[in-house]
């Protein structure tokens, strides 16, 4: 979806953005511009938005909670310092943020190691059918005699050895919470890292979202 596009849906739309924070924003200059639009959309649209960060508080990033908004604020203002002492109202209304500590790397072994997105998103659903968070539990666990005979059967040439100790888990995210977001735009990064996360989380459940690949890093 291209930038363009957005005037014909109004403003009113929710937004999933994942990771737009200082930590990241700052890797590399087109980074920095493409956080910097993100930010400046996320901040003209009116409608209710989740955000998920990597803070310091789950241990995935150096920035905090506060830094992350803080961040946002100061690009708004244009790194104006003296915005607040100006008797101006903050320039983002978090009122319309959901902001969700997400943490990190909870499909990303499996992503990392090239396994399929559809045997990901088939062991995604059986966990939730099972009402268990860890991929090892399946199948009577891990050091069950059944669990590498039907997993293999589950995803087939996908299986590997080192699941049995690198597992899925999925209680980094409520699937109810993303329920209430279909439809929405998702926006942020990293593309085939943590924003990839959250897009197979949403595939699992038929979730349904419109990538902006323009604010996309």
């Amino acid at each position: 979806m291209r930038a363009k596009d957005f005037i014909t849906e109004g403003l009113n739309h929710p937004i999933i953005c994942v990771d737009v924070q200082p930590e990241y924003a700052y890797f590399k200059p087109e980074i920095t511009n493409i956080c910097d639009n993100i930010i400046r959309f996320v901040n003209k649209q009116t409608g209710p938005v989740l955000m998920f960060i990597n803070a310091e508080e789950s241990g995935t990033s150096g920035d905090t909670k506060e830094e992350i908004m803080r961040y946002w604020e100061y690009t708004m203002t244009d790194g104006d310092e003296d915005w607040y002492d100006a008797g101006n109202p903050p320039p983002v209304d978090w009122d319309r943020f959901t902001i969700v500590d997400k943490g990190y790397g909870y499909l990303r072994s499996w992503m990392d190691h090239d396994v399929s997105p559809k045997s990901i998103i088939k062991v995604i659903r059986l966990m939730y059918q099972n009402k268990i968070s860890d991929s090892r539990e399946l199948f009577g666990g891990e050091e069950s005699k059944d669990f590498e005979i039907s997993m293999k059967a589950l995803i087939g040439y996908d299986y590997v050895s080192w699941m049995k100790y690198d597992p899925i888990t999925v209680n980094w995210a409520s699937v109810a919470q993303l329920k209430q977001f279909s439809g929405s735009y998702i926006v942020g990064g990293g593309r085939n890292e943590c924003l990839r996360e959250v897009e197979l989380l949403m595939n699992s459940f038929n979730i349904r979202y419109k990538r902006i690949d323009s604010l996309v890093y």
